[in-house]
């Protein structure tokens, strides 16, 4: 049995305390302060991640195991594997054999795929590749990986039917890459817990006459990922979309470029660049992605003045929630050991994944 002391940070409460712990935690008991000046929070959640330190999910297992290696190093104890729009025989490929690494020691917990079932006018970064609905592809995906959200448009053709499908086999729906007005996305709202993929990027907005998938986000969403790099969305919007939606949760959505210098790389079968804190497609200001970190965006969050449980919350608590998941992104009694020791400037002193630390 292990035990660490320091100020406990849940998403709705703070306390000095001993944890006791192997796998699980077994048992927490307050305890005075006595100097002590550490952090103790849950280890960060990831839903939305394609890569880092020069590693993509579409590369195949041994890029997706290295790239969530980096990942677990900056204190993500829970991640997602993402895929970008391919073929359906290349993300196949990629993805073949996933679950194997599930029974690892690893953070990895399933797989988020983004499109291909996209709008073709709305691609970002992605390539042209977009698919229309197959439950026939879902299917062949589910029986090598663990699939647990995908991002689609649902103004595509044929997506009442299969959106029904996926919510019907556990499969969280995100709308993103998106043209689709208010209605179209109020018509699953009332129906089903419907998500949104990096809000604000790639999606219909807020316009006062023509409403789309922002303002149903915004007006009626009870979840929705964001990217806080402050690239991809002002500081302002961030506080805006807390306001109004109350599980906000951070995502990554890096690439491959990820913990790497500055220079020209190559993501989904397109060249880009990496400059200073954002990655743009090679000659373009098309973000690609991000280079950033579940780390980076906790201290962002703090920079932003909101409170440690609030960064807390968008850091781990409510992407847990999302995924109906209540043994993560909690510290409490019978839960998994996945947390994270901080000194007071918020650095990482260790990352601790199902009772084990881990190496940095």
């Amino acid at each position: 049995m292990k035990n660490i002391k320091g100020k406990i940070i849940n998403h709705n409460s703070s306390f000095y305390g001993e944890v006791n712990f192997d796998e699980t935690i077994k048992g927490i008991k307050e305890i005075e302060n006595n100097n002590i000046d550490n952090y103790i929070i849950p280890g960060f959640i990831d839903l939305h991640c394609h890569g880092g330190n020069g590693f993509d999910t579409m590369e195949g297992l041994n890029s997706i195991q290295k790239m969530s290696s980096y990942h677990l190093s900056k204190g993500t104890t829970t991640l997602l594997a993402t895929t970008w729009t391919n073929t359906f025989e290349n993300t196949f490929k990629a993805l073949d054999g996933f679950n194997n690494l599930l029974s690892l020691n690893s953070n990895l917990i399933g797989v988020h795929l983004e499109g291909p079932f996209i709008n073709p006018n709305k691609l970002g970064a992605q390539q042209a590749l977009t698919q229309l609905p197959s439950i026939e592809f879902i299917e062949k995906i589910k029986s090598i990986a663990n699939i647990m959200v995908i991002t689609l448009a649902p103004e595509i053709k044929g997506m009442n039917n299969f959106i029904s499908y996926l919510i019907q086999n556990n499969i969280n729906v995100q709308f993103g890459h998106s043209l689709a007005d208010f209605n179209i996305c109020n018509k699953y709202i009332d129906k089903y817990k419907i998500g949104y993929t990096h809000l604000y990027n790639a999606m219909s907005g807020n316009d006062h006459r023509n409403p789309g998938v922002l303002t149903a986000a915004l007006l009626k969403s009870q979840y929705a990922e964001i990217i806080c790099d402050f690239e991809h969305v002002s500081p302002q919007a961030i506080d805006i979309a807390k306001k109004c939606i109350p599980n906000l949760y951070a995502v990554t959505d890096s690439v491959n470029a990820a913990g790497l210098k500055d220079g020209n790389y190559k993501f989904a079968n397109s060249e880009i660049t990496k400059q200073g804190n954002k990655i743009v497609l090679k000659d373009t200001h098309t973000l690609a992605g991000s280079i950033i970190d579940m780390h980076t965006t906790f201290q962002n969050l703090i920079k932003m003045q909101y409170t440690i449980e609030e960064a807390v919350s968008m850091t781990s608590y409510n992407a847990a929630k999302y995924l109906d998941l209540d043994n993560i992104g909690i510290i409490k009694e019978n839960c998994k050991s996945n947390f994270l020791l901080l000194d007071k400037s918020y650095n990482i002193k260790e990352i601790y994944l199902n009772g084990k630390q881990i190496k940095r």
